[in-house]
């Protein structure tokens, strides 16, 4: 099972009414959005404290994967995708469970994520640890390790990908003493002579 849409109480709907009304337009999806719980509040200060979720890489590719991911909320302007990962991950191979911030979204390369970090790098919380990384998509390299192209898209690319809280995946405790949500998202990198770029990313949500 991937995922399934929550259900929305009918009492909320006149003030996603008029919160869509204020950004011109609303999808079915953005309604699910909207309304996904994705932080807790902090005992004490009551201030709200994003969930955790644990997400993993799997390269099907004979080639290196290289890329940038993250989490930040669309729908904020001041939002910042900190904690964002970079990874060059070696074909046939799959990454550790990594801990991320379970914000509105999650990107894989994807435009908006590429653009906020470039343009909040002189952010003390911007950590960039792989300039060669900070790309938009994914690139696949078969180069060699300390070739000048190892990081380069020398057998071709994947579009990025961008998911939404509550529609694609979910930030849901088992147990509300939880601080973090317990599910798994997974993207797995495959070639696809399909596709103009050659390669595509899919992914998969275990529910907590």
């Amino acid at each position: 099972m991937l995922h399934r849409r929550p259900i929305i109480n009918a009492c909320v709907f006149p003030l996603l009414a008029v919160i869509c009304t204020a950004i011109t337009s609303c999808s079915t999806d953005a309604l699910f959005t909207l309304t996904a719980a994705t932080s807790d509040f902090t005992p004490g200060t009551g201030a709200p404290t994003p969930r955790v979720i644990s997400v993993g890489f799997v390269n099907n590719t004979p080639f290196r994967a290289i890329f940038t991911y993250g989490a930040y909320d669309h729908l904020d302007q001041e939002s910042i995708p900190t904690n964002f990962g970079q990874l060059r991950l070696e074909g046939n191979t799959a990454s550790a469970q990594i801990p991320q911030p379970c914000q509105q979204t999650f990107s894989v390369g994807g435009d908006a994520l590429i653009t906020l970090i470039q343009e909040n790098r002189a952010d003390p919380s911007i950590n960039i640890t792989d300039e060669r990384a900070l790309v938009r998509g994914v690139y696949f390299s078969g180069a060699p390790l300390g070739d000048p192209l190892e990081a380069e898209p020398t057998e071709g690319t994947a579009q990025g990908l961008v998911l939404m809280a509550g529609v694609d995946f979910t930030c849901a405790r088992t147990d509300i003493r939880e601080t973090t949500g317990t599910g798994l998202l997974t993207f797995t990198f495959e070639q696809d002579a399909t596709t103009v770029s050659g390669f595509r990313i899919d992914y998969s949500f275990i529910q907590p």
